[in-house]
């Protein structure tokens, strides 16, 4: 029975939880928690059927005594999904109590409950009879949980009754009060919530409605209810299984939501806040079942379970090589087949098998991957044969820099940096870029001498490049007499580097100011880069992106790169005859492996 003084509840309710987080997407349905006090009892085990039929997850402030009467069914409780929470070890008045005795009644139910949820977790507190005071808020080390809709089924003890006062009074965040130790009220509740779902109510445990509407709870508030406030963070979704295998055994990846832990066992089912917490793949032996679930908080914050047995290994992905237009497919997995398509669609078990060296036609996507027999498939592979000829791993027809990329490297501009990688995303660096137009010019390397800069060393790949760059003067190095060869260029830098490089040949580069008013960002081009952009710009070298956005301080990419190469080489060519030279076959350019992975879609 409960004693809920006006004041209580007044107060209860002027500390209800209020908006906090922007909206992550627009507000989804009518969120609300049912809740349930001083069991478990003999009439819980239904009740938890009867939520179970209905999808419904719901929370229990359990009396410690009760709870050591009924392990079975706390454990049931935590297994089911639904959230654990303390109402004391024998329903004492906290505020009558010593500082001592209130802290006794939370461990003691603590203790107890965590025999279920594992130790660490974290328990919510309904006061009894929802009494409380400053004194008592500061010993219970939680956040204080009371409720907004009372159908005082203690007192009335009619299921009808229950169920009609429930819905008459629910609304969206509400915390709804209930007991399980009365029959009355488990049917009252059941009935309820058929009402109540049909008007379009989730119920959800108190724990999701606080993180649904990105609010965090603090220890020693009071709350009563989680008004709706336009953020709607949705449920927690199970996560995914995934393998391969390696070395002989099989590699599990669990992957899950932002913002969620995965917990797992190759036991059992039975997960908690003590089971083993994923950081990364890991390997197993076959036969073998993964159980694994994804939690913003095990107790009441957690999705359903999931479950994959492996009885075999997964195969090696295979590899594709085509050279001279001749494709060939290996894995290393013994006895597996290897399947493939030629049309860019998924590969799979009913996909031509592989026997041998296939001829391709330019303008092929090749896509295959592994299994049959003894293995579970692998994962899919993809690699493309150009329209000009040319074997990528890593640019497809339809992205934006695919024609540039594959006439560059068509040209022997660019060469990407070894076995079909172009890195098209990958920065330039200044090296890179000069021994682009190095090579791009034709430049006899026997008429220049060594690089005059002392952080180039006459072994790196780049020093021919830099030695033609300086003496052309097309580049001229930083004030503290070094070139930096390593260090990624920027866009507006590009624009320096390649006037530079038409000045060197002798093109005369006409003024185009005002060009570049064109871009969003205009105002962010250094004063001294802005000739150059504009330069540029009115030459077609540079567009910007489809938005208007050019990005002068952003970083150059080898697909932006790879276009104004074309696009200069086209501009040379209606130049009084001037043409790049037929440059001469060269081995892969580095990429700087520690250089960040651009996302940029600027089609220059």
């Amino acid at each position: 029975m409960k004693r809920i003084f006006s004041a209580l509840l007044a107060l209860a309710i002027a500390l209800s939880l209020a908006a906090a987080v922007a909206p992550v997407r627009a507000a989804g349905g009518k969120l609300v928690a049912i809740t349930f006090d001083d069991g478990p009892g003999p009439y819980t085990n239904r009740l938890l059927d009867g939520l179970a039929q209905r999808g419904v997850k719901a929370t229990f402030f359990m009396v410690g005594s009760n709870v050591a009467r009924y392990p079975d069914t706390v454990a049931r409780m935590y297994r089911e999904g639904h959230q654990l929470a303390n109402h004391s070890y024998d329903h004492s008045d906290f505020t009558g109590l010593s500082d001592s005795g209130v802290r006794s009644q939370i461990s003691k139910t603590n203790d107890l409950l965590s025999k279920a949820a594992g130790k660490g977790s974290v328990y919510m507190v309904r006061a009894p009879y929802g009494s409380t005071n400053a004194r008592v808020r500061s010993l219970v080390g939680a956040p204080l949980v009371y409720w907004s809709v009372d159908p005082q089924d203690w007192k009335y003890r009619n299921a009808t009754t229950v169920k009609n006062a429930v819905v008459n009074n629910a609304h969206d965040g509400a915390i709804i009060l209930l007991h399980d130790i009365h029959s009355t009220s488990v049917d009252g509740a059941l009935a309820a919530i058929d009402v109540l779902q049909d008007k379009g109510y989730e119920f959800v445990t108190v724990a999701e409605l606080f993180r649904r509407r990105g609010v965090t709870p603090e220890n020693g508030e009071s709350y009563s209810r989680c008004k709706p406030n336009g953020t709607d963070l949705g449920p927690v979704t199970s996560p995914s299984i995934s393998s391969r295998a390696v070395d002989g055994k099989l590699e599990i990846t669990l992957t899950a939501q932002p913002g969620a832990e995965i917990y797992y066992s190759l036991e059992d089912g039975n997960l908690n806040q003590e089971s083993k917490r994923y950081t990364g793949p890991f390997t197993v032996s076959t036969p073998c079942t993964v159980w694994a679930v994804a939690a913003f908080n095990m107790n009441g914050s957690r999705s359903a379970t999931v479950q994959e047995t492996f009885t075999k290994p997964t195969a090696q992905a295979p590899t594709i090589q085509v050279t001279d237009g001749l494709l060939t497919l290996q894995t290393e997995t013994t006895g597996a087949n290897i399947y493939y398509t030629l049309d860019g669609t998924v590969a799979g078990l009913d996909s031509a098998v592989y026997t041998g060296p296939v001829a391709l036609t330019p303008g092929t996507v090749i896509t295959a991957c592994a299994g049959g027999g003894e293995y579970l498939t692998s994962s899919q592979v993809q690699a493309v044969y150009s329209h000009l000829g040319n074997f990528f791993r890593d640019v497809f027809p339809g992205q934006w820099y695919y024609p540039d990329v594959d006439a560059a490297a068509a040209a022997g501009y660019m060469n990407g940096v070894g076995d079909g990688v172009f890195s098209p995303n990958k920065p330039v660096t200044r090296g890179q870029l000069v021994t682009l137009l190095y090579r791009f010019s034709g430049a006899d390397p026997a008429a220049f001498g060594e690089s005059p800069v002392a952080d180039v060393k006459p072994t790196a790949y780049y020093a021919e490049a830099v030695a033609w760059a300086y003496a052309a003067g097309i580049v001229n190095g930083y004030e503290n007499g070094k070139f930096l060869p390593d260090r990624p260029i920027s866009r507006q830098e590009l624009c320096k580097v390649f006037s530079a490089y038409l000045s060197s040949l002798g093109v005369e580069i006409a003024a185009a100011p005002g060009a570049a008013d064109k871009y969003t960002d205009c105002g962010s081009i250094s004063p001294w880069a802005l000739p150059y952009v504009e330069a540029m710009t009115g030459l077609g070298l540079v567009q910007g992106d489809t938005t208007g956005v050019f990005r002068p301080a952003g970083t150059a990419t080898r697909a932006q790169a790879a276009a104004m190469l074309n696009r200069l080489a086209a501009l040379l060519e209606s130049q009084d005859g001037l043409e790049p030279a037929e440059p001469e076959p060269t081995e892969p350019e580095p990429v700087q492996p520690t250089a960040p992975e651009s996302t940029s879609t600027i089609s220059n």
